[in-house]
């Protein structure tokens, strides 16, 4: 062999270990703390591993030139450098294939990248060990120990790194990134307390805002892609709590965004969208609400919104946008005019990067250059823009009436209820017991603090416990998320709506203070 022809194997070599190695590293390291660098990454992953395969076949073409028409016996060495070349193929395309088409399995990707690596670690010790003893002492007997310490010593560093790495993420430590484990299986309604910070304001429409919030490292929210916080504001030094959605992907650890419209008799969304600025802090509970993706068991999703009702359904969107799920979505998108869009310009990016997304809007007061869907939603928009709506799962937001036309036209289509799924924006729906004042105000006891004061009866349980100073967990404040759900010990109270309640819980004396006036004396497990 001569030194020119030495030294190109040796940079190809080099270049086929360092880009397998390369792959996994970018695997396992975490690289892209938000959408734009993990998208940056997946890229550089990407045409990292079809230059890993054009190099692979390269060398796969001189080595069967240089075994061709051999005479003599093949060596062990050779035996297993050309097994190890012929088994590494089925590798690469089981890999592709799972980049392709298993995007969320990353226990699997990264198990064929190590095992990639070590493979062509070891093919081309096996190659260059050759020479290398050879020049050396002239003997070739070394070889195999030699391949077989170097191939054991590459597989321990990199588990070694692997487990790490793994350890690291897990721990939520600096660098660390978010995976589909890293987001519980179910919703986590613990009432945690985030200390937020906002960071940037982004205008969306004419009326509305996102604010990004940011806390620290070691307190992130683990929301699920729907869930709502609620903040503890305090606007001219009178507390305020109000719940709102997260519409950012909760895969985003150091950061969560809302979008509040701005409604004129509404004291907190005129202070969010006129007067806060960067730097203002807030305390918020949650994540709460039952309405969230779960990718374990959604696959096919229509997404109907009404007006701000998008902000949850947004969460979602970039939830799978980020993580590359195979997920067919569908987004029918119900406002006024383009002008009342929220998030308008992200759309058609999405369709870009979703092959299986598919939007519509649909606009009730139109101008005349239009030429999408007009009017109210109507089945005939399901039917067109839904496809195989009877194995979709249906996620609807938007104002109550809004709420009940989308369930009416889901009915019609025979959409099973339980593929329903609904978060309500706006007042409670009235059912149940009805309220009817009470003479005078009556007494209200939480067996646990012991604490004991007078209430009127035209104040819900929430609203005058808040106003004496003990604090219950609450979400929605609207009966529909059941954050509050609070057993009574004694007395009657009437609910607007116990759409919350399970029929155990009832059974069990638990009511909803948010929507729960009192009838007559009470107690409170609280």
């Amino acid at each position: 062999m001569t030194v020119l022809h030495f030294v190109v194997s040796l940079i190809l070599a080099c270049l086929f270990v360092f880009l397998a190695g390369f792959n996994v590293w970018n695997m396992l390291s975490g690289q892209g703390g938000n959408a734009r660098s993990h998208r940056l990454w997946t890229r550089i992953h990407r045409a990292c591993g079809y230059a890993f395969v054009a190099l692979f076949g390269v060398l796969c073409y001189y080595m069967f030139l240089r075994i061709r028409g051999m005479e003599d016996e093949p060596s062990p060495r050779l035996i297993l450098h050309v097994g190890l070349a012929v088994a590494l193929g089925p590798l690469l395309f089981a890999k592709v294939i799972a980049a392709r088409y298993q995007k969320a399995a990353r226990g699997l990707l990264a198990a064929l990248g190590i095992t990639i690596f070590a493979a062509a670690f070891t093919l081309v010790i096996l190659n260059l060990s050759r020479h290398v003893l050879r020049s050396a002492s002239g003997k070739v007997s070394k070889t195999f120990s030699l391949t077989v310490v170097a191939g054991v010593v590459g597989w321990a560093g990199l588990g070694y790194f692997a487990s790490g790495r793994s350890r690291r993420t897990e721990s939520g430590k600096p660098g660390s990134t978010v995976r589909q484990s890293d987001v519980p299986e179910k919703p986590r309604d613990t009432g945690a307390v985030l200390n937020l910070t906002l960071a940037r304001i982004t205008p969306q429409s004419h009326d509305a805002k996102t604010l990004r919030f940011t806390f620290p490292q070691q307190q992130p929210a683990a929301a699920r892609p729907g869930q709502f916080l609620t903040f503890e504001w305090r606007i001219d030094g009178r507390p305020v709590t109000r719940s709102y959605s997260v519409c950012s992907s909760p895969s985003q650890r150091g950061f969560v965004e809302i979008t509040p419209k701005r409604v004129e008799s509404g004291l907190v969304s005129v202070f969010l969208n006129d007067r806060a600025s960067v730097g203002l802090t807030v305390k918020a509970h949650g994540p709460f609400g039952r309405f969230y993706f779960d990718e374990s068991q959604h696959t096919r999703v229509a997404l109907i919104a009404g007006g701000s009702g998008v902000t949850p359904l947004m969460a979602m969107l970039r939830y799978i946008d980020d993580l590359c799920l195979p997920v067919v979505v569908t987004l029918v998108y119900c406002v006024r005019t383009e002008r009342d869009a929220l998030f308008k310009d992200e759309y058609a990016a999405l369709e870009t990067r979703m092959p299986s997304f598919r939007f519509a809007m649909v606009l009730s007061q139109p101008d005349s250059e239009w030429a999408g869907w007009k009017g109210h939603l109507r089945r005939e928009i399901l039917e067109r823009e839904v496809e195989k709506p009877e194995e979709s799962t249906f996620f609807l937001c938007g104002p109550p009436a809004f709420m009940e036309l989308a369930r009416d036209l889901l009915r019609e289509m025979a959409v099973e209820p339980s593929r329903i799924l609904q978060e309500s924006f706006g007042a409670a729906v009235a059912q149940g017991t009805q309220w009817t004042p009470g003479n005078g105000a009556l007494e209200m006891k939480f067996s646990r603090s012991q604490a004991a004061f007078r209430v009127s009866p035209k104040e819900t349980v929430l609203e005058t416990s808040e106003k004496n100073g003990v604090l219950l967990p609450s979400g929605c404040r609207q009966g529909v998320c059941g954050t509050c759900a609070t057993r009574l010990l004694s007395g009657k109270v009437s609910m607007e709506n116990e759409e919350a309640l399970s029929e155990q819980m009832r059974s069990e004396g638990f009511i909803l203070p948010c929507v729960s006036r009192p009838l007559t004396d009470i107690t409170l497990d609280a």
